[in-house]
Parts: C-alpha cells; sequence; structure tokens
C-alpha cells in the first residue's frame, strides 16, 4: 500500500508539473494573435470594396478614422493589427488608418533602416502589370516597439495603391 502512494504521489507530481510547464508556456506567448498574409489581402479587397460601394471620399474619411473597423479590432480586423494606408502616385498620402500626422503628406522618399525605399516600392507594385503585391521592409513592431520584418499588401485602384501591412513573427 505504501508503495501505491508513493506511485499515486509521484503521478500527481508529475501532472503538477506539466501542468505548471503548460502554464509558463502559454503565458510566454503573445499576448495578441497576428494576421496573416491571406487576411491582409483579404483586407484590401474588403476596402475597395468599400470604396466602390461608398466612393473615395467617404471611403478615404472612414479610413482615416482611428476607431474605423479597418483600423481596430473588429470583425473584418479580429486581431486589431491592421490599418489602412492609401498612396498617390507622386507619394502623397491620403490615409494613414493609425498616424493622422503623416496624412496628407509626400512620403515618396521614405526608406526602412537598411535604405529600402518602402512607399516607392508600393507605389511601382500598384503600377505593375500584376496591380497588386507584396514589398518587403523592416520597421518597428506597433505592438511590441522592436525593428521586425514586415511585408505590406498593395492593390492598385484608379490611381491609387490601396494597402495594409503584417508583421513576421518566429
Amino acid at each position: 500500500m505504501k508503495q501505491f502512494h508513493l506511485i499515486s504521489r509521484s503521478i500527481e507530481l508529475a501532472l503538477l508539473l506539466a501542468g505548471l510547464t503548460i502554464s509558463v508556456y502559454c503565458n510566454a506567448q503573445p499576448a495578441k494573435n497576428r494576421s496573416t498574409p491571406s487576411d491582409a489581402i483579404a483586407h484590401v479587397k474588403r476596402a475597395i470594396v468599400y470604396i466602390k460601394q461608398f466612393g473615395i471620399p467617404k471611403a478615404f474619411t472612414e479610413f482615416n478614422r482611428s476607431d474605423s473597423a479597418f483600423n481596430t479590432t473588429s470583425t473584418m480586423n479580429p486581431h486589431g493589427d491592421l490599418y489602412m494606408l492609401v498612396y498617390q502616385f507622386d507619394g502623397t498620402q491620403p490615409v494613414h488608418g493609425k498616424n493622422p500626422n503623416i496624412i496628407g503628406k509626400n512620403v515618396y522618399e521614405m526608406r526602412d533602416k537598411d535604405g529600402v525605399y518602402l512607399i516607392k516600392d508600393m507605389i511601382n507594385t500598384c503600377k505593375s502589370n500584376e496591380r497588386k503585391g507584396w514589398v518587403h521592409y523592416q520597421w518597428p513592431d506597433s505592438i511590441t516597439g522592436k525593428m521586425m520584418a514586415k511585408q505590406t499588401y498593395v492593390e492598385r485602384f484608379a490611381d491609387y495603391c490601396i494597402g495594409t501591412g503584417i508583421y513576421k513573427t518566429q
């Protein structure tokens, strides 16, 4: 009976340690999930549908609202990490869903820490035969503040480059 009690106690201890390990592992995971490339593509496509439905002025007003469903946690943006970007082909930015200070400014020459002209690359992608695609660069993570690899999906609509970006996670 004493041997059974020791085995039972060992099993309890093993289960407790396993539970603690799982708990520590789960708590070490990022507090927030991230959007995927397919989420970003779908988000841009929803924005283009919105533009077609409501027109450019109303859509751009909506996309510039920080509390818009396009820019915050919502059914269309369940992780809340996507936000809208729009560029005119000269580099002027009529829409930035997170930074109102950049709206209306020409950002054509903006570079990342490695010297990548990210806005030029986005506009050139929109002007390409495919009229859409991904641009890769380094940018501070809006959640952690750390410099990370980022990719932005852009698609041409009329003479605008519409996009949203995601951070590559390990």
